[in-house]
């Protein structure tokens, strides 16, 4: 295929075909906890209302009665992530190759739609790092920089519960309900469809195999090996106890948005909680339109020796009741 200036390449077409490069798997984006919003901006402002109920104290008839205490509210703007790529498909990456499992000549199109999905892949593999950092608490680049710790913005302290699993005395299925009971005070009205653990492999290997629920993990794996055949030999371990969803996270990333051996992060299902937001590309033809979770496009290089390429993402992931999640210790 000749490396032409047909429309087949626009900015429009490249962003359409990105998006239908099939996504790498993610453990997070499987539980579809993160709901993604668009926005026209570049950055994110995020309320926090800390509303309480209190009790009404009973007063004769035709009496005034109290006024509502008022709710504490706090605004902050947080910039949304810029995460570019660009890379280019040059006339030799071409000239002479046979395409792979076939016969004839490798096409432009092809290469380009081999970059394209290299190039997704990575932009997936970066949201989970920033989406993991977001239930850590702690939204982090690359580099392991800090871009926004939510604890410190919102003026909120995380809270810490210890499993002790060493010990053979230990009644975890009590404990468990102990941890969900105090963490549904914090709820303060937020509904929950149910709870997540995603735990490092040390934590759930212990919890699992731990004397008090041994037994009751057991018949829950082989009640699963029956319902869907022996999926634990391939895929992280996933094992539900009074009301949790214990699951083995298996992704890495080389910075501190991993989670820390012996640990979990325990989070509640909650609509509207966790939101993705998404800014629109740095283009022209995109300013002030309804951000995508991927764009691309291509520039003829200098004396058409090639194609430029350009892909990008801006996500910014939040979670907006960050003190309903919580760190789990095992000792």
């Amino acid at each position: 295929m000749p490396l032409s200036d047909n429309t087949k390449f626009g900015v429009r077409a490249l962003s359409a075909a990105i998006n239908r490069v099939p996504a790498k798997p993610t453990q997070i984006r499987d539980l579809a906890l993160f709901e993604a919003k668009s926005l026209t901006t570049t950055y994110a402002e995020v309320e926090n209302q800390d509303g309480t109920l209190v009790l009404i104290q009973s007063k004769p008839r035709g009496s005034t009665g109290d006024s509502l205490q008022q709710k504490k509210r706090q605004t902050r703007l947080f910039q949304i992530p810029h995460l570019p790529i660009d890379d280019v498909v040059r006339a030799d990456d071409v000239q002479n190759v046979r395409g792979f499992g076939k016969e004839e000549a490798e096409t432009v199109e092809a290469k380009v739609n081999e970059l394209l999905g290299e190039g997704k892949e990575s932009i997936e593999f970066t949201r989970e790092h920033l989406q993991l950092g977001a239930l850590g608490g702690k939204i982090l680049d690359k580099d392991g920089d800090v871009m926004y710790d939510l604890y410190k913005e919102f003026d909120l302290k995380r809270q810490t519960h210890t499993f002790a699993l060493s010990s053979e005395k230990t009644e975890v299925g009590a404990l468990i309900d102990k941890v969900l009971a105090d963490q549904r005070k914090l709820l303060k009205g937020a509904m929950t469809s149910g709870w997540v653990a995603l735990c490092s492999y040390d934590f759930v290997e212990k919890l699992k195999y731990h004397p008090s629920i041994k037994a009751m993990y057991e018949r829950y794996r082989e009640a699963s090996v029956y319902r869907e055949g022996n999926k634990e030999a391939i895929n992280p371990i996933v094992f539900e106890h009074n009301g949790v969803k214990f699951i083995h996270y298996t992704g890495e990333f080389g910075t501190a948005a991993d989670i820390k051996a012996g640990e979990a992060i325990l989070l509640p299902v909650v609509r509207g909680m966790y939101k993705e937001y998404f800014a629109p590309a740095d283009m022209v033809e995109f300013v002030n339109t309804m951000g995508k979770p991927y764009y691309a496009s291509r520039e003829k290089a200098k004396h058409g020796k090639g194609w430029e390429l350009h892909m990008q993402s801006n996500p910014l992931p939040m979670v907006l009741r960050p003190e309903l999640v919580s760190t789990l210790k095992m000792s």
